[in-house]
């Protein structure tokens, strides 16, 4: 049977971002929703179908077309620019091969890329459980961000929470 060849506290670690990115796509789905001003399952659908970069700019575009580019459009707009980050980040430990790390608490990431502009290409590195563990606490203070952005705009009126009645 195959074994893994990190060690479980790293893997659980791999597992915690997986979630915690889950949650960090939801509260900015939440924001898509409020957005469009409509019925909260008329923003899941649309929000289904978009890729976590057409999410981004999704809700930008609602927000400069609903409100501006005011002084609540510039937090928004860093809260997603970190959102970016924090997905390329992601995309790169989810879609990469694991290895042994160089001592028995850390793990190693290796990933073959191939581009048009650089040709073929080989990366790695190690992995440690304070790594992940600092990685997740970002995602999930930017996902408290978000969730305190909408909140904010909740009380100034720029989004609506409708989880029952239907706009039309």
């Amino acid at each position: 049977m195959l074994k893994h060849p990190g060690p479980p506290k790293l893997l659980t670690q791999i597992g915690d971002m997986t979630v915690s990115f889950a949650m960090l796509e939801l509260q900015i789905q939440i924001l898509l929703g409020g957005l469009i001003r409509e019925h909260q399952r008329v923003g899941q659908i649309i929000a289904s179908q978009l890729s976590f970069a057409r999410l981004r700019a999704t809700v930008v575009g609602l927000y400069v077309d609903r409100h501006g580019e005011d002084d609540d459009f510039q937090v928004l707009k860093q809260l997603l620019k970190k959102a970016g980050q924090i997905e390329e980040e992601r995309n790169r430990i989810t879609h990469s091969i694991w290895g042994a790390g160089s001592s028995p608490d850390k793990i190693t990431r290796m990933r073959v890329t191939c581009r048009e502009s650089r040709g073929f290409g080989f990366r790695r590195q190690e992995y440690d459980e304070t790594q992940f563990i600092a990685f997740n606490t970002r995602i999930n203070e930017l996902t408290s961000a978000f969730q305190e952005l909408y909140i904010d705009l909740l009380t100034k009126g720029k989004v609506v929470n409708n989880p029952v009645k239907r706009m039309w």
